[in-house]
């Protein structure tokens, strides 16, 4: 029998922004990547006995980091009309010692910069919140999930694929 041990386990993580020079290693201590949730609508018609949830597409999608350092570059994504891309990057490991990437790119606009406290002798932490309008997860180079204001994929298999030809999108 085939030992089942942990995979894909994230160990570390780094953040990419434009304007701001390289990735963020040092600077990002946390990244909270978009939550995925489809919209549902409760269904009840003729003849159920109960009703069923039926997927009438994706709510809105946000993410979330957290940085030590209070840079300008970094100050200056919060300008109106400014979206801006970003990448997160993790490290993944099994425990048999496999290693993997991941990667979710996004397009979005900061919404929020918070400064936190500002106190002597500790960490200084900023937070930012992000929309995100469209995004990729990558596992290993592999797409996995993408999506548009307009069109989602899952495993490269579009959502509501006669949707988008019917709207002639």
């Amino acid at each position: 029998m085939a030992k089942k041990l942990p995979a894909y386990v994230i160990k570390d993580v780094s953040l990419f922004a434009p304007g701001a020079p390289g990735s963020r290693i040092g600077q990002c201590s946390e990244i909270t990547i978009p939550v995925l949730e489809k919209t549902m609508e409760s269904f009840r018609n003729a003849g159920m006995i109960k009703p069923i949830e039926i997927a009438m597409g994706y709510e809105t999608t946000e993410c979330s980091f957290t940085e030590t350092s209070f840079d300008p570059d970094m100050l200056k994504l919060f300008g109106i009309g400014a979206a801006s891309s970003m990448v997160a990057y993790g490290y993944m490991a099994d425990e048999d010692g496999t290693e993997h990437s991941c990667r979710f790119q996004m397009v979005g606009d900061v919404k929020k910069i918070d400064a936190g406290s500002w106190a002597s002798g500790t960490k200084g932490e900023h937070s930012y919140d992000m929309t995100v309008h469209s995004g990729t997860l990558f596992i290993d180079d592999q797409e996995i999930i993408r999506f548009t204001p307009h069109r989602f994929w899952v495993g490269g298999v579009e959502q509501f694929p006669g949707r988008a030809n019917a709207l002639r999108l």
